[in-house]
């Protein structure tokens, strides 16, 4: 592979909306495989609410709401979207 090839491989699109704390970060994949590491961070005022809706609608939901590990005070929950790929949901 050359040097260009290799840079191709590292690099990511991330878009900034002016105003908003709101950041997307595209990586590059390997192939349509889902993802076994979080690929979309969401922020809710309701964790355990909008959790509690996904369940409902039969979403798969990966971890339960609690408070976040790195962060005390802050609220995250883990679920799969309809095509199996790892999903975050967190209180600011």
């Amino acid at each position: 592979m050359d040097g260009y090839a290799e840079a191709i491989e590292e690099r990511w699109i991330e878009l900034k909306f002016p105003g908003a704390v709101t950041n997307l970060h595209f990586v590059r994949r390997a192939d349509a495989t889902p993802g076994a590491e979080p690929v979309l961070v969401l922020v809710d005022d309701d964790v355990e609410a909008t959790i509690a809706a996904l369940k409902a609608g039969g979403v798969e939901i990966i971890t339960e709401p609690q408070e976040a590990p790195w962060q005390p005070g802050r609220t995250v929950a883990e679920f799969r979207d309809s095509e199996g790929n790892h999903m975050v949901i967190g209180s600011q």
